[in-house]
């Protein structure tokens, strides 16, 4: 861990996830921050990369489709930036990473990823992907294998860093494969084939490549089961030890961090998520695993196993606001409080704020989130 950025930490992250529909104008964006620093919030998660695209000054990527009816020189990263300057909040930008889209149609722009290399979009073993979200998957992902898929990605978050530099944090989100039914491209195929190449005999080798060239293009993955799982597991870790690096030199100063499946052992073995690893190895300063269950004694298992499994390491849960009352957002604030966590993020200001328009669920659970001192 990076000790600048771990003392940045506050001592109790108050925190709000931010999804881009709030940042399509400044009006939107100065009732973000107005909202957040009236009812006792010290963090904003704030979505600048939402499906491969750009709600800040990017040379990488378009600029997304619901800001053009905004002026050409309108920056929304840099305008909450320039609005929270001083009010107490700690801001992160909020990066998905390898989903990338979500629309029945192509992305307008013929600059965005998925127009412009289809060829590096994830797809499951019969060669398909699906644009949006159905079944396990949310739609379009890029293949975490790709070493141009990585480098692309870390181009673009690289520029986020050195571009704002008075952010606080870099906060990833869906840094993991959709499932274990993904990625079988080719792409993916001839990399893992090459990876298991010397630790085979030549006999053996031929008969999969055969075996590949023909009928079953999969048979080298069918052959090593438990080594494709662990191969796919150490691709999304390199992306992140990748990024920490990059980050670390960019600027020692941001923490780093990433929305997590609750259960580490789960997201592992199911995502290719190894993010106690990612902590263990300080390539993270913390994570928000997303604790979303609307039962309160299931949230403070998933709180309590999540704590355990980051030993010692900062552990801020993320609590799911949109689908519960405000009154079970509060017991659940507080039993994550009695597990002694870094803090509690909620998801979403967009949803209990309806984008802004209303201050009842904040004013509601105020008193917990930032209780007074008597006297």
């Amino acid at each position: 861990m990076s000790i600048v950025a771990r003392h940045r930490l506050p001592e109790e992250t108050r925190g709000l996830w931010v999804v881009r529909t709030s940042l399509v104008s400044p009006r939107s964006i100065e009732r973000v921050v107005q909202l957040a620093s009236r009812y006792g919030y010290n963090a904003l998660f704030v979505q600048v990369r939402g499906r491969g695209d750009a709600y800040y000054r990017s040379s990488y990527e378009p600029r997304a489709e619901t800001l053009a009816g905004q002026p050409a020189d309108f920056d929304p990263l840099g305008y909450l930036l320039q609005c929270a300057d001083g009010v107490g909040l700690q801001i992160h930008a909020w990066l998905n990473v390898f989903y990338v889209w979500s629309q029945p149609r192509p992305p307008r722009s013929r600059q965005h990823v998925i127009s412009r290399r289809p060829q590096w979009i994830a797809r499951d073993r019969h060669e398909r992907y699906q644009m949006t979200t159905a079944g396990k998957v949310e739609g379009v992902y890029l293949c975490p294998s790709n070493p141009n898929v990585q480098a692309h990605t870390l181009q673009v978050f690289a520029e986020v860093a050195q571009r704002y530099p008075q952010l606080d944090g870099l906060h990833l989100d869906y840094v993991r494969y959709p499932y274990e039914g993904y990625c079988y491209c080719a792409g993916c195929r001839a990399r893992f084939r090459n990876a298991m190449a010397e630790r085979v005999t030549a006999a053996r080798r031929a008969t999969l490549d055969r075996q590949a060239a023909g009928r079953n293009p999969l048979a080298w993955m069918e052959a090593f089961p438990e080594a494709w799982d662990e191969w796919r597991r150490e691709q999304v870790s390199a992306f992140v030890q990748r990024f920490s690096r990059q980050s670390r030199q960019v600027n020692p100063n941001l923490i780093l961090s990433a929305a997590v499946w609750h259960d580490a052992l789960s997201a592992a073995h199911h995502k290719f998520q190894d993010w106690r690893r990612w902590l263990h190895s300080d390539w993270l300063d913390t994570v928000l695993p997303m604790a979303y269950d609307r039962d309160t004694a299931v949230v403070q298992r998933q709180a309590a196993q999540a704590m355990a499994q980051a030993d010692g390491r900062p552990v801020i849960v993320g609590i799911g606001a949109w689908q519960i009352s405000p009154d079970s957002a509060v017991n659940k604030i507080r039993a994550v409080r009695r597990h002694a966590a870094r803090g509690f993020c909620l998801f979403s200001y967009d949803v209990v704020t309806q984008s802004g328009a209303s201050e009842t669920y904040l004013r509601q659970i105020e008193g917990e989130v930032n209780p007074k001192p008597f006297g």
